[in-house]
């Protein structure tokens, strides 16, 4: 070999050596291990801790060798469908095997949890029964993470199974005062039918820089006169210091909006209906729920007229407030207290403050279950068992290195186990004065008046904020110059404007379930807000 060629290949060799020779020796080829399949939204420091942990778990409690390989395709929304999908091409697979031929009505029919025997068609309910009764699998255990509303959704569909957890710790579920609740404040925490459990608890708040504050003219010594509520985000000093993430890309985001639109609606019941809901006459309690629908739209507006920029993850709000490239925005409670906490120990003091807006939020879970046909379901099994148990639960919220704590990274998550709120455990949790149940109790959450809307009401705020943001800025933008919302009525008339009612909610709901009529909706919806954000940008003197 010329002396010539060596040195033109010496570079090409290198680059190829060098990975080999600084490879992390420690990692071994452990064919030998189990391996348990877990897809998740949850975060990098998550995942590690509670792979850590269960490993240690099996290995000392089992005499068992487990790795996790996890699958992270992106938000709540994203695995969702991916796993539709998914198991509609696994069960296809199974239906054609069976010499069966593979229809447009089987296909919507297999998945499909509104389904019922009285309405269906042989076919359709035969393929409905068949997937509900099948071992189709793609090659996943767990789902660990996101939204009830989303992993509710999937259960009702069959793509989660019963996981036995009820009846291998029923004491954890009897009593009273249960350690782990069902429901609290209307939110469900477990699936009574066995098919997911909530893991760790989120409620939904606003973060802001409190230097920005007072740069916008805030009185940042006056606690109360900082945005501690929703409406708040929607004070003229914000323009373009909002931020917020895009709903139809994350479920938990999704849920903070329908929490301001639950905070309304609950507001105008107690405004109208002194006496309760309750006790309310039905077509009253109807006009004012219908009337809080309408204003937290006009509100969400209003904030999406603020707003910088709308975000595909919602972990880049808090990281973006706390750098000072945005005053104010919306986020998970964990996001907020955890980029609020690490600004405080790393800047010297506290530059950075989150609030859970006072009756304006709920706490609802991250839950935890097995999917259909999951390759390992005993190592599935033990995995929900180790996750609600003491020791899975002190990882959410205890402190790095304290006993039982994480390893390296602090969760700052909340435990759902009621039975983690001990003083002895407060002693190693960084939220030592969390008061979940305290917070629980302090709002109502009414799933008949938007539960059934979870998925309108992101597409819904897609297209009326995300899609139109440039005619709703400039819109928002000719209000704020004309002196307020009070001083120009007649855009603001024009901005409060839907395409249609909330009694029309339920119609417009089953529309967007189907991808033609879905696509004819939104086009409309799109060219009905475009017009009234033009027209109410000269109504309020925008030449």
């Amino acid at each position: 070999m010329s002396r010539k060629l060596v040195l033109a290949v010496l570079p090409i060799l290198a680059i190829i050596a060098i990975p080999l020779v600084l490879r992390r020796t420690e990692v071994e080829d452990r064919a030998s291990s189990l391996q348990l399949v877990v897809v998740s939204p949850h975060n990098e420091a998550i995942r590690f801790e509670f792979e850590q942990a269960f490993r240690r778990h099996c290995a000392e409690a089992l005499g068992l060798d487990v790795d996790i390989d996890w699958r992270a395709p992106g938000g709540t929304t994203e695995i969702v469908r991916f796993l539709e999908s998914s198991y509609l091409a696994a069960f296809r697979l199974l239906w054609e095997a069976d010499g069966k031929a593979w229809t447009n009505e089987v296909e919507s029919a297999c998945l499909n949890r509104r389904l019922r025997r009285e309405d269906a068609t042989d076919t359709a309910w035969a393929a409905r029964e068949a997937f509900l009764t099948s071992q189709a699998s793609v090659g996943i255990d767990v789902f660990f993470g996101g939204g009830q509303f989303d992993l509710g959704r999937l259960a009702e569909q069959g793509l989660l199974v019963p996981c036995g957890y009820r009846d291998r710790h029923p004491e954890t579920l009897a009593g009273d005062t249960p350690i782990l609740s069902q429901r609290l404040s209307g939110e469900i925490w477990y699936d009574p039918q066995d098919r997911y459990y909530g893991a760790c608890l989120s409620s939904f708040g606003i973060c802001s820089n409190l230097d920005s504050l007072a740069d916008l003219g805030y009185d940042i010594t006056q606690p109360a006169s900082l945005p501690r509520q929703w409406r708040d985000l929607a004070d003229p000093r914000l323009f373009g210091q909002v931020g917020a993430a895009d709903p139809s890309k994350s479920g938990s985001i999704n849920k903070c909006f329908e929490m301001i639109l639950q905070q309304a609606m609950a507001a105008e019941v107690a405004r109208r209906l002194p006496q309760g809901a309750d006790q309310a006459d039905p077509a009253a309690l109807r006009e004012a729920v219908a009337e809080g629908w309408a204003e937290a739209l006009l509100l969400v507006r209003q904030i999406g007229g603020n707003a910088r920029y709308f975000t595909m993850s919602a972990s880049k709000v808090p990281v973006d407030v706390a750098r000072g490239e945005l005053a104010a925005g919306m986020c998970i409670d964990f996001y907020g207290t955890s980029q609020a906490d690490w600004e405080r120990e790393h800047v010297g003091r506290q530059t950075m403050l989150y609030v859970t807006p006072e009756g304006g939020s709920s706490l609802s879970v991250d839950p935890i279950g097995i999917l259909r046909g999951a390759p390992h379901r005993d190592l599935a099994e033990t995995f929900v068992d180790f996750v609600l148990s003491r020791p899975g639960q002190q990882l959410w919220n205890y402190r790095v290195g304290t006993p039982g704590g994480p390893v390296q990274y602090a969760l700052r998550r909340l435990p759902v186990r009621r039975d983690l709120y001990t003083d002895a455990d407060r002693a190693h949790m960084s939220e030592a004065d969390a008061r979940p149940f305290d917070l629980a109790g302090r709002f109502q959450y009414h799933p008949e008046w938007t539960g059934r809307y979870f998925d309108l009401i992101r597409v819904l705020i897609r297209v009326m904020v995300i899609d139109c943001h440039p005619e709703l800025k400039e819109a928002w933008r000719a209000v704020v110059d004309a002196g307020g919302p009070a001083a120009a009525p007649e855009a603001m008339a024009l901005l409060r404007e839907l395409p249609f009612t909330y009694a029309e909610a339920d119609a417009a709901a089953a529309d967007i379930r189907l991808p033609r009529s879905r696509v004819a909706r939104t086009r409309a919806w799109a060219e009905f807000f475009r017009d009234r954000y033009r027209r109410a940008a000269k109504a309020a003197g925008r030449p």
